[in-house]
């Protein structure tokens, strides 16, 4: 049987599902080429292994938080209070109910169990996001400062996201907002 043509935006996306859903241990490929409509034997025609996939998920991955929810715009009409308010927006829209959310999290806590290529891309997304509160907090603090609150605010926002998806109470995340402006209004 030939192979269904699916774009590469469609088959990762799928997969990220399932990686979210099961973890990178419980999901199989052939799990995933069923998610994708396809025989395990046509999946492989896409992918050869299961890690050169996921791999490939979280590039796009990071390339959208990257461009849609890390990246400083260029506007600086608003202060960083502001901005961070809309960048908060942005990731709650993202961590709750896009496709590809919460993934990089849920994928760390089975961090032992990784490969050091998925272990230096799972830690290169979490430091794009922890400079982009850098970033943030440097307009308004000292780069000491700056550089501790970025590191907290990461740890932050995900244990915030763990305990959202645990309770499906965005208490948690409006919390991390609050400390946040707070640090940012208070410099």
């Amino acid at each position: 049987m030939r192979p269904q043509k699916l774009s590469r935006e469609q088959i990762l996306n799928a997969c990220a599902l399932q990686f979210k859903r099961y973890g990178y241990a419980g999901t199989s490929m052939e799990m995933l080429a069923k998610a994708c409509g396809l025989t395990k034997a046509s999946f492989y025609y896409y992918y050869p292994s299961k890690e050169a996939l996921l791999l490939d998920v979280l590039e796009l991955t990071q390339h959208y938080l990257n461009s849609h929810l890390f990246k400083l715009n260029e506007n600086t009409q608003i202060s960083a209070a502001e901005y961070f308010d809309q960048m908060h927006t942005r990731a709650v829209q993202f961590f709750s109910y896009e496709v590809k959310g919460c993934l990089v999290g849920m994928l760390s806590l089975e961090a032992r169990y990784h490969s050091a290529d998925l272990l230096d891309k799972i830690r290169a997304i979490f430091q794009h996001w922890e400079m982009a509160f850098y970033q943030l907090f440097r307009l308004q603090l000292q780069e000491d400062e700056a550089k501790i609150l970025a590191k907290q605010s990461v740890a932050d926002y995900e244990g915030a996201i763990l305990m959202y998806r645990l309770n499906d109470d965005l208490f948690y995340l409006d919390q991390v907002k609050q400390r946040i402006l707070k640090q940012l209004t208070a410099a």
